[in-house]
């Protein structure tokens, strides 16, 4: 920091205290014509005009205060009126004042809740009221019915599943058959070929090795063919049961799907996703429209009282009842009354302040001002009386 800083910020307080004693200053009306040449006819005119116009807001200010001023005394008067009362009045107006403090403790409670419905969500609940059981118990069969096909389903699905796999079986056991059949005819070939090489080079009868080999592939093809013959009709069965299965299927799968589209169709129409969350939404709107219920009857009562309270409060003659209805705590607790009280007194003395600073000192000053330039300017003389005239007939009241 350096040396000319300390004379800077010494300069800058100074400037900064000057503007501080201006501000504490401007609320007192000084009229000053310093620097106005009065000669010249604008600045005169307009120096008038501005006294004037001080006079005219001073006037409208003073109507508006005054207003305000005899509202806030007759409250005040009320409240020594309400306090004079017998105790048998002032029992019956603290008894209807209790009955409003419990209607809107009623409505404040329920506007308090946690899970509230919407407007939105109640209304159509309202509006579906006379359905909502009927559509939860249809919805819930639905649910336990989609249950069912869903096992259905399930089981189809698994001895279709056991048929083909049962028919794959059959399929390969076939042909591993049709397979040996085959080289059993090859192995009888090779066995007679042998007999036949057996018998010509040793010379040996070898009718009964043929009558043998005969025989055992005979058997063997009449076995083989006839199992392959059982097979092929466990295959026919096993197909039809395939095809029989494949349209009960069908059949449920179209039960399944129009089953599905009512559940989907009930909890659109009811904003859930199952019967249970639709229970639970009607428990909470039975809740619910009690609650709307008691408020309601809240509202109506907290109308009755409040027109109750005033027709008693006009009744012993207190000028503005129906502000009471808008404290009425204040007719029941002491310390709200005497709260509300010195609020009003607070209120008065400012209103007076104003008044008085409209009144003495910015009407006033303006008056003398003109009154003293009337006097040390004579020529001017006809010139002011004639604005203040227009000024007068303008604003007849200031």
């Amino acid at each position: 920091m350096g040396f000319f800083d300390l004379f800077r910020k010494k300069d800058t307080y100074h400037i900064e205290r000057q503007e501080q004693r201006e501000i504490e200053n401007w609320n007192d009306i000084v009229y000053t014509r310093k620097n106005i040449d009065m000669d010249d006819d604008a600045q005169r005119r307009e120096y008038i005009g501005n006294c004037l116009q001080q006079m005219a807001e001073a006037s409208r200010d003073m109507d508006s205060l005054q207003f305000e001023y005899r509202v806030v005394t007759s409250h005040l008067r009320d409240m020594e009126e309400i306090d004079a009362l017998p105790e048998e009045n002032r029992a019956e107006i603290n008894r209807l004042a209790e009955r409003i403090l419990d209607s809107e403790e009623k409505q404040k409670n329920f506007n308090r809740r946690k899970s509230r419905m919407t407007d939105q969500e109640f209304e159509k609940m309202e509006r579906l009221q006379n359905d909502v059981m009927k559509g939860a118990k249809s919805l819930e069969e639905a649910e336990d019915y989609r249950k069912k096909v869903k096992n259905d389903l399930r089981r189809l699905d698994g001895e279709r599943k056991g048929n083909e796999y049962r028919r794959a079986e059959i399929e390969i056991a076939v042909d591993n058959m049709q397979k040996l059949m085959f080289v059993t005819a090859i192995a009888a070939g090779v066995l007679t070929l042998l007999l036949t090489i057996v018998s010509i080079a040793l010379k040996l009868e070898v009718i009964y090795g043929y009558m043998i080999i005969i025989v055992v592939a005979a058997l063997s093809f009449f076995y083989l063919n006839q199992k392959i013959h059982e097979m092929r009709k466990e295959k026919k069965v096993v197909l039809n049961t395939i095809a029989r299965l494949i349209q009960i299927q069908n059949t449920v799968k179209i039960r399944y799907i129009n089953n599905k589209n009512l559940i989907d169709y009930e909890c659109l129409k009811y904003g859930v996703n199952n019967s249970r969350e639709l229970y639970q939404l009607y428990d909470k709107f039975l809740k619910e429209k009690e609650e709307r219920e008691k408020y309601a009857e809240a509202a109506k009562q907290l109308d009755t009282n409040q027109k109750a309270l005033v027709a008693a409060l006009r009744k012993y003659r207190i000028k503005d009842p129906e502000i009471w209805i808008h404290q009425a705590i204040a007719l029941v607790n002491h310390n709200e009354e005497v709260e509300i009280r010195h609020a009003l007194v607070v209120q008065r003395q400012q209103l007076r302040k104003q008044m008085d600073y409209n009144r003495d000192i910015v009407a006033g000053n303006a008056k003398v001002e003109i009154q003293e330039l009337v006097n040390e300017y004579p020529g001017y003389r006809d010139e002011i009386l004639s604005m203040v005239s227009k000024y007068e007939e303008q604003y007849p009241g200031a």
